[in-house]
């Protein structure tokens, strides 16, 4: 089936000197008239065989679908095109295509004319103006004099002028980028590279400078050479680039300097302190109640936290000088170009008035205090990194000294640095290889003076065989973590060397373990020292767990809340060095503590001067109250002795009664069968 013209109709049609064809919908042709048969060369029987498509192959499915919509909308549309008759010639034809619907059929009637070569010149010049008109970019035609002679409309809109205003202008008018003395430059390399693409900017008629990318291109014409340029605005793509650069370079909380730009801007100042001959600070700040901010209040009050204290540290610095934020709550700030190096302690000192200050967070007040370390370029390095390294350092001995400190970089610090990390890596390997010993020490009861327990002390015999003491090593495994790997050997060796003595027919007394902060509010502690008393059958009573007063008030709460846990399993609890901390009393009396250990320095007093030991009289007075024994360490002459006798303390250790010994000569000398 094909389409049918009436018979008045298709004669006339047949007779027409215009090529006219029928197309369906889907761009089948139904049917041409006896000019557009000899035109392309067919029968009318192939005519009708055939599509759109084999005489235009700009047009596929999807772009005759494109037209066949917009004649729906308009009625009639008129194109120049080539189309290809049947010995393969193209040929250029203008085209008036009409939408008709006759009998339900919808169809296009397309009139064809062929055009000659200047009139398809002529038309194809205002085709192609016509299309750089609708162009979303702007087009300029630029002479080699940098002189405008075409814009399209686009330009116009983009940059704010009239078509008459633009043709006036040069290039260097609206864009900075080529003053008038670089243009030469530039339309020689276009000429050696026929076309660039680049980055510029624009300036619009209101002053605004506008990002664009330019495609440049040498085109001839009129015995001439043009620069054809296609310039596009990427104002939205520079905005997301500038927005991914910043989070590249900034902090996303307090929108600070990160790390990245720190070094960048330290390294500026560097070189300006180079050539200035001055110094420059570098400052690492960490604030020291932060974790108990955030765990107590929330991450949302600590946020607000974190960003108060880095405008105040803002509020006190000058333009010049740099806050960054690495993570935390760790600051770096770097003070440029400074004459005296002393300007730090000035800077270190307002810092601290302005960060001790309360911050309200919702209903709340919060506080902290900010321990800074001091790094001064040239004298404590050269360089980012060694500045950052050595300032931390200052910053952590700062941190030790008490908190709410600063302190300056001294060499000597690396060097003790080096000397934990060394220490640290002993440590680990003292772990693997058994290199770890405990000495056990005796606790004698004052009045009968017989064995009532013994303390397990912990020793690092190294690989040359000398014997470390605990106040060597212990806070370095605090600071390092090993302490929980370290202590928990310990519960397990005292438990299993208790049991053994024991089972021997030994006396049967508790021994003492000391136990760090860390390890008490460790969250599987109990676990630990159950699994320890069960898997060497130790009865808890047999094991004394030893705690000083500052590991206590760390976190007062949570120390009743474990020790009462301890209780509750049966072990035996003491206070360590008892008067040397900060025990808040409104809190000793919910320890269920069995014993209280009076500090050593305390004893030491006892006979050095005419003035009774006050201190050491009180703990025994107090201890007793609460229905403590009272343990008296460090006792080491028979006037010590006699005087805490008198007093009425009940248990005593020391170098008088028995130095720390191994298991094997502990045994021999103070253990007895039952």
């Amino acid at each position: 089936m094909y389409f049918q013209t009436p018979p008045f109709l298709d004669h006339s049609l047949h007779h027409l000197h215009d090529i006219v064809i029928w197309i369906g919908k889907d761009g089948r042709i139904y049917n041409g008239n006896a000019s557009a048969l000899a035109f392309y060369g067919y029968s009318q029987d192939t005519f009708r065989e055939m599509n759109i498509y084999d005489l235009d192959s700009n047009f596929g499915h999807t772009e005759w679908d494109q037209h066949w919509q917009a004649l729906k909308r308009n009625g009639v549309l008129k194109v120049t095109v080539q189309h290809c008759n049947a010995s393969g010639e193209f040929i250029p034809v203008e085209i008036v295509d009409t939408y008709q619907c006759m009998n339900e059929n919808e169809y296009s009637v397309a009139v064809i004319r062929q055009i000659d070569h200047r009139e398809d010149t002529s038309q194809r010049m205002q085709l192609m103006e016509f299309s750089v008109d609708q162009m979303v970019d702007s087009a300029l035609w630029i002479d080699k004099d940098g002189c405008i002679i075409y814009a399209n409309d686009a330009s116009c809109r983009n940059l704010g002028y009239t078509h008459d205003e633009l043709v006036k202008m040069a290039i260097y008018d609206i864009d900075p980028h080529f003053p008038k003395n670089k243009w030469p430059e530039h339309w020689l390399d276009l000429q050696k590279h026929k076309s660039l693409t680049f980055e510029s900017a624009q300036r619009h008629k209101n002053g605004r400078l506008v990002p664009v990318e330019v495609n440049a291109n040498l085109v001839q014409g009129y015995e001439q050479e043009f620069n054809c340029a296609f310039i596009h605005d990427i104002t939205d793509r520079k905005a997301k680039e500038d927005a991914l650069s910043f989070l590249a370079n900034h902090d996303a909380l307090t929108s600070l300097p990160n790390r990245n730009l720190l070094k960048v801007k330290t390294e500026q100042s560097i070189e300006l302190a180079k050539h200035n001959k001055s110094n420059v600070g570098v400052l690492v700040i960490d604030l020291d109640n932060f974790k108990i901010i955030n765990d107590g209040f929330g991450h949302s009050a600590g946020d607000g936290f974190l960003i108060t204290m880095a405008t105040r540290m803002q509020s006190v610095l000058r333009s010049c000088d740099t806050v960054s934020r690495l993570g935390g709550d760790e600051f770096v700030i770097v003070l440029d170009d400074m004459d005296d190096p002393k300007q730090c302690a000035k800077v270190c000192s307002k810092l601290q008035d302005v960060l001790v200050e309360s911050v309200k967070v919702g209903d709340h007040y919060l506080t902290s205090t900010a321990s800074i370390g001091v790094a001064i370029y040239p004298n404590d390095g050269e360089d980012f990194d060694t500045l950052i390294k050595h300032a931390d350092i200052a910053m952590y001995r700062a941190k030790s000294s008490g908190r709410g400190n600063y302190t300056f970089y001294e060499e000597k610090m690396s060097r003790e640095v080096v000397a934990q990390l060394e220490m640290i890596t002993g440590l680990q390997r003292a772990l693997k290889q058994n290199e770890l010993v405990l000495l056990y020490q005796p606790i004698f009861d004052l009045q009968t003076d017989q064995l009532v327990g013994a303390e397990a002390l912990l020793y690092w015999q190294d690989a040359t065989g000398k014997l470390i003491p605990p106040g060597e090593f212990i806070s370095v495994a605090e600071e390092s973590g090993l302490i929980l790997p370290i202590g928990e050997w310990v519960i397990n060796e005292v438990c299993h060397q208790n049991t053994s003595w024991i089972n021997d027919g030994m006396s049967a007394i508790p021994i003492a373990i000391n136990l760090s902060g860390k390890q008490l509010y460790a969250r599987d502690i109990l676990q630990t020292v159950q699994h320890a008393l069960s898997e060497s059958q130790l009865p808890g009573e047999m094991l004394r767990i030893e705690l000083t007063e500052c590991t206590l008030m760390d976190n007062p709460q949570q120390a009743v809340d474990v020790l009462q846990q301890f209780h509750d399993v049966g072990l035996s609890l003491a206070i360590d060095n008892f008067g040397t901390g900060y025990c808040n009393l409104s809190y000793l009396h919910k320890y269920p503590v069995d014993v209280i250990n009076i500090d050593l320095s305390f004893v030491k007093e006892i006979g050095e001067s005419d003035f009774e030991p006050v201190i050491a009289n009180t703990i025994i007075q107090l201890a007793h109250s609460m229905g403590c024994k009272v343990n008296a360490e460090g006792v080491e002459t028979e006037q010590q002795r006699d005087y805490l006798r008198d007093q009425g303390c009940d248990y005593v250790q020391g170098f008088f009664y028995g130095n720390p010994v191994p298991a094997e000569m502990f045994e021999s000398l103070f253990l007895s069968t039952d």
